[in-house]
């Protein structure tokens, strides 16, 4: 399971790294994919890019990094949705809910595969 959560992290991450445009246009069809979102869009695409190829490297190798990296994910995804949750006050209460909610299902299977792992 990490490795399929490690292969969708960073096809997501190459796409909105890659296409930044498209995809923005694809997931934010209020604002224009321009400037400023359009370079944070690009960091997140390069974030979730390295840290999909880290855990998959790692998923073949030892399993103690295979528990870091997938453990580093899970706390990614966890702040993205505490910082989507409090982001209210900038997009309102239904973007925020909509921004937590869309790493909710990351968080629960980044939860649920750490739990696979061997303890280390």
């Amino acid at each position: 399971m990490v490795r399929v959560i490690a292969l969708g992290r960073a096809a997501f991450g190459a796409a909105l790294a890659v296409k930044t445009t498209e995809m923005l246009r694809l997931m934010v069809r209020n604002e224009e994919p321009a400037g400023s979102l359009f370079l944070f869009a690009r960091v997140v695409g390069i974030r979730d890019l390295v840290l999909g190829v880290g855990t998959l490297a790692a998923t073949f190798g030892d399993e103690s990094d295979t528990r870091r990296w997938a453990t580093t994910c899970l706390a990614s995804d966890v702040a993205d949705t505490i910082a989507g949750a409090a982001a209210s006050r900038y997009v309102g209460r239904g973007g925020a809910a909509a921004a937590a909610l869309a790493s909710l299902p990351f968080v629960a299977g980044g939860a649920w595969s750490l739990r696979g792992l061997p303890k280390g």
